[in-house]
């Protein structure tokens, strides 16, 4: 009955039946959010043994270097895992806290402990040029970890195999914070560029977008009073520059 009914919908009005498609998508999304959410939270038991037994047999005396090599190096993959685990939990909660300033490099961390994996297995090198001299953003973490994710994961899936992806974080001349993400794929032809934050726009063979990601990144920035911009060279690559207020 439900996909007759979406199915008329659709035959009379397609936008709508391509808002009903975007619902349903968004209820399959929301359920492997929580499935996610549910494994990764099994997991921290386990990295948190992991972590503290390679610990305590680091303060033993006279382990044979190779064994305390291999011991360490036990502890920093176990110590990265349980990092990127709170980064998963930290982006499937999908209420926005009260503290509206974050440190736009400490969200570029969180979100880029997510993607790193990504890049690393399209062959994509990832260059960051950070100021750590910037004052807080007035914005949410999660919205503007949010944010990040959605164009880095846009550039990755631009470049698709190999390639360069350059982030940087700078202080504008209005007082407030710029990052610029920039990737190295095939650049957006000048006739499309004026269409990429329209809803349901994409490049995208179908099944592999929905056309919303920019469309939302761009509501996510004008939430928080920000704003975002892109410039683009056929053949030599995008860059996305997103202007966050600084705190008071």
């Amino acid at each position: 009955m439900a996909n007759a009914l979406a199915k008329y919908i659709a035959d009379k009005d397609p936008v709508a039946g391509e808002l009903l498609e975007l619902l349903a998508f968004n209820e399959k999304m929301a359920e492997l959010g929580r499935m996610a959410a549910g494994v990764v939270h099994e997991l921290n038991t386990p990295l948190s043994v992991i972590v503290s037994a390679t610990q305590m047999i680091l303060r033993e005396e006279g382990l044979p270097d190779f064994v305390r090599e291999m011991v360490e190096r036990v502890n920093q993959e176990a110590h990265r895992l349980s990092d990127m685990t709170k980064g998963v939990l930290s982006f499937t909660r999908r209420d926005v806290s009260d503290h509206r300033e974050a440190d736009v490099n400490q969200v570029l961390r969180e979100a880029m402990t997510l993607l790193r994996y990504e890049a690393h297995k399209r062959s994509i090198a990832v260059i960051e040029d950070l100021d750590y001299r910037l004052p807080f953003i007035a914005a949410d973490a999660n919205r503007a970890k949010q944010v990040i994710i959605n164009l880095v994961m846009n550039a990755l899936q631009a470049m698709g195999e190999g390639g360069k992806l350059f982030i940087r974080t700078s202080r504008n001349g209005e007082g407030g914070v710029t990052v610029q993400v920039t990737d190295t794929g095939p650049g957006i032809p000048a006739e499309l560029l004026g269409h990429i934050f329209t809803p349901f726009f994409t490049t995208k063979e179908p099944g592999e977008g929905t056309g919303l990601g920019l469309f939302i990144t761009r509501k996510l920035m004008e939430s928080v009073g920000g704003a975002i911009a892109v410039e683009s060279t056929v053949g030599e690559g995008t860059s996305f520059t997103l202007t966050f207020v600084a705190a008071e």
